[in-house]
């Protein structure tokens, strides 16, 4: 028999039906052994971690396949020492097994920084320095001056505060700044979906100071963002004017 017309006999065609149908079937195999082994479409919901102590979370975490992980520690003495603060992914997203959650604890002791100089900085450029040395600012004291935004004196407790002094971390810092007359006014920032760190940023960064705080859904900072802020984004203001937020649970 010629091998082309081997090609239109009944067994090339069974044969040929036969191969084909067995690549289907192994294809589907592995497919489905990759799923398997990946957890393809797996989804595990994460518990709320915060406020429990990072001691007791460990086998919460490990009965959910979910791996706990110390990135962080801040001293807060309004929390329990040891409990968790901040927790990343957040409570109740959905993350396959495995998945590693990023947690920061609240120190036993307060961690100790040193105070950066601020003098003869711009507001902007300052209060990068003060949240990158992991302070606070408290809030900006305008006096005339002869400069615009220009940090003229830095306080901490009342006092003057020279650089390299050793403060705990999240002291608060008065930014003293002279503003000259006929300044332009300061311009309300947008704040709509920041949390508490971009918003507290933005509005000192503009020469204003932090007024009324309401958390609508109780605090924290892991979950609060704003939704709400008076003035409006875009209003003008002279410089030290209040800008008052809100926040509430995104989750939420």
């Amino acid at each position: 028999m010629k091998w082309r017309e081997f090609f239109f006999t009944s067994v090339f065609w069974r044969h040929l039906m036969l191969a084909m149908g067995l690549s289907v079937i192994l294809l589907w195999l592995t497919l489905r052994l990759i799923s398997i082994f990946t957890h393809h479409g797996e989804k595990i919901e994460v518990p709320d971690f915060v406020g429990q102590p990072v001691g007791d979370v460990y086998d919460i975490a490990g009965d959910y396949g979910l791996e706990i992980v110390i990135m962080d520690s801040v001293y807060d003495p309004r929390k329990g020492k040891g409990t968790i603060l901040i927790q990343d992914p957040l409570p109740n997203s959905f993350v396959k097994e495995g998945r590693k959650v990023y947690v920061t604890i609240v120190g036993q002791t307060p961690e100790k920084v040193k105070m950066p100089n601020l003098v003869d900085l711009s507001v902007r450029q300052a209060v990068e320095r003060v949240i990158a040395a992991r302070l606070q600012v408290d809030y900006i004291q305008v006096v005339p001056g002869e400069y615009n935004n220009a940090v003229i004196e830095q306080f901490y407790e009342g006092k003057p505060v020279k650089a390299g002094r050793e403060l705990d971390r999240n002291s608060k810092i008065v930014l003293v700044v002279e503003q000259a007359e006929g300044a332009a006014p300061a311009v309300v920032p947008d704040l709509d979906g920041y949390d508490m760190t971009e918003a507290y940023r933005s509005v000192f960064s503009a020469t204003l100071n932090v007024g009324k705080v309401v958390f609508r859904d109780g605090l924290d900072e892991s979950t609060s963002r704003v939704y709400k802020q008076d003035p409006e984004p875009g209003a003008q203001l002279s410089a030290g004017d209040q800008v008052n937020i809100w926040f509430r649970n995104e989750k939420k």
